[in-house]
């Protein structure tokens, strides 16, 4: 493959959900019939139906039928075939049976590890291949989990917006190039057995005798760790399929939040940015708060990683400013108290968002040229209101008429005498470093009348 099939099928994936392919059932069934007419490939209803979990266990010939099909009705270029696959890899699938496949480029259950080290709870020291490596991706049971990245590329193809792991190419070759020459250094890679993902049981079953470790049925591994060293692999098998290479691996069978901050440790350990790193560890109860927004309100998919959001892209808010506001404003002692104020602030964002909905989402850029409404700096104070809010009692869906109190535009002189705005009209980023800005923006906030009255400010 030219590019790792993990990005192909998280491309795949949010293209389907994107699209909403799977709601044309004409479209739907002229795949299905072509796919079984001339692969006899069956129940590719089902892979429309869970593309989540059946995309991952394609073979990689179906894979790019599959993918080839859904690019002619879709056209969305981030899953073109020539992207993924080479010519001849192209021509192999489409002579592709269900009937007639072969297993030798694919792994099957249970896969036994041997001479395994046990490194602490839940986690093996393990040694495997290159090309066995590439036959767990074939097989889709390793597959590329963009939550447990160190950092995620946005990627804007049609109107659809699409997460990619971010891989510099260059590094890429030269990994492929040194690992043909005989002269990559060895280093771990970090990859974790996602649980209950079994078909029954634990999915890492170890033999202290035999320091064996097999791998159950049914069991998912993401890669935590190596995805650049794990591509620069698979370019070079494509060079000399025999090639033959050692990885350390890292076994893990953690769940998703460990998982997360494992990765955080290693972050800490290479650069990448301080805000993907406070998100991965989530070692704060307003982390847990920031997780429930992510999964539950309108700020998912909005929330980003960096420390400045990309309005192109659909983001609003930094995922710093949201954690560390939520943490100077409520007052969080227990889990119960992130799950009650992440709650409200799930239906307040919820109301705040949909209220708004062209200021927010379908005309977000246009109106950040004259309006802070939308800005990233204007969450600190919209969580300072919801604090107020929820103190006094007052139902989030209240925001609305609170809002109509405040002048978001960036001709208010107020933005510049808080020195919010410099004097050219641009948020200063120096403001996000500054208790004084932000406290003067949370009492603006604050200072909203809640009896009813109109205050313009």
């Amino acid at each position: 493959m030219k590019k790792s099939r993990a990005i192909l099928e998280s491309n795949l994936i949010q293209v389907l959900d994107q699209t909403e392919l799977r709601k044309f059932k004409d479209k739907v069934e002229d795949i299905s019939d072509k796919l079984l007419a001339n692969h006899d490939m069956t129940n590719v209803q089902g892979i429309f139906n869970n593309p989540e979990e059946r995309i991952p266990e394609l073979d990689i010939r179906e894979l790019m039928l599959f993918c080839e099909q859904v690019y002619f009705k879709t056209g969305v270029d981030v899953i073109e075939p020539e992207e993924f696959f080479h010519q001849s890899e192209i021509d192999d699938a489409r002579q592709f049976s269900e009937h007639t496949q072969s297993i030798d480029q694919t792994t099957e259950y249970p896969i036994v590890i041997e001479n395994v080290s046990v490194l602490g709870n839940s986690a093996y020291q393990i040694v495997l291949d290159i090309k066995d490596i590439n036959k767990l991706l074939n097989s889709g049971i390793l597959y590329y989990d963009p939550e447990l990245q160190r950092e995620t590329t946005m990627v804007k193809r049609q109107n659809i917006v699409i997460k990619q792991p971010t891989i510099v190419m260059k590094n890429v070759e030269e990994i492929a190039k040194h690992m043909i020459e005989g002269t990559l250094v060895p280093t771990n890679l970090v990859l974790n057995a996602m649980p209950r993902t079994a078909t029954h049981g634990d999915e890492l079953i170890f033999d202290a005798k035999k320091r064996t470790l097999t791998i159950t049925n049914g069991t998912k591994i993401a890669i935590v760790d190596g995805m650049h060293r794990i591509t620069g692999g698979q370019n070079a098998l494509t060079v000399d399929p025999e090639l033959s290479f050692n990885f350390s691996i890292i076994l893990t069978n953690y769940n998703k939040k460990r998982a997360q901050q494992y990765q955080a440790q290693l972050a800490k350990a290479t650069p990448i940015s301080k805000v993907r790193i406070q998100e991965l560890e989530a070692n704060r109860l307003s982390d847990t708060v920031v997780q429930i927004l992510k999964e539950e309100s309108e700020l998912k998919g909005r929330i980003s990683s960096k420390s400045r959001p990309f309005i192109e892209h659909g983001e609003l808010v930094a995922y710093s400013v949201l954690s560390d506001t939520i943490d100077e404003e409520f007052d969080l002692q227990k889990r119960i108290d992130a799950e009650d104020v992440g709650e409200y602030l799930t239906d307040f964002f919820n109301y705040l968002i949909g209220k708004n909905e062209e200021e927010f989402i379908t005309n977000a850029q246009k109106v950040n040229k004259d309006s802070l409404i939308n800005s990233n700096v204007m969450f600190i104070g919209y969580i300072a209101l919801a604090r107020v809010m929820f103190e006094k009692g007052i139902k989030a869906r209240k925001i609305g008429s609170f809002l109509e109190q405040i002048d978001f535009s960036r001709s208010n002189p107020i933005w510049k005498e808080i020195k919010l705005l410099d004097e050219k009209g641009r948020v200063d980023n120096k403001i996000y470093n500054s208790d004084k800005v932000k406290k003067s923006l949370k009492e603006i906030f604050e200072s909203i009348n809640f009896d009813g009255d109109k205050v313009e400010i």
